[in-house]
């Protein structure tokens, strides 16, 4: 049972490289079923090379919820990709660890509207607000 079940961590690490968005959102859901045992080998993603890659283990890390990988997601906050910074926002939010407020004030001020308001709305759900 567990080869199985690193085969299928193994397949869906692969698949967020895929071309198709499907099954790049489609292996970020198994990802975050498989929950904790995927958050190492998400982290080494976070600095693939491939915006896209990044984003989607951005994504599932925030939606597992493993607070101890806040350091990893707060370095993508000045991430030059705008989609990436937008998704490190979402997923510090998604923590929901309040003391990570103060590394997302700057967002605020992000180039980006959609990391802005993220950076917004991340801020006041941290807040309680």
């Amino acid at each position: 049972m567990v080869i199985n079940a690193n085969a299928d961590l193994n397949e869906n690490i692969s698949k967020l490289s895929d071309k198709d968005k499907k099954e790049r959102a489609d292996a970020v859901n198994a990802l975050v079923q498989i929950g904790k045992p995927a958050v190492s080998r998400l982290v080494l993603l976070l600095s693939d090379t491939d915006w896209k890659v990044r984003y989607r283990a951005l994504e599932a890390l925030g939606r597992i919820g493993d607070t101890s990988i806040i350091p990893d997601i707060i370095m993508l906050l000045t991430d030059e990709k705008d989609h990436v910074r937008y998704m490190a926002v979402k997923s510090l939010g998604l923590l929901n660890v309040s003391e990570v407020s103060a590394a997302l004030i700057p967002l605020v001020n992000d180039e980006n509207p959609y990391v802005r308001r993220a950076a917004e709305e991340s801020i006041k759900k941290l807040a309680g607000k």
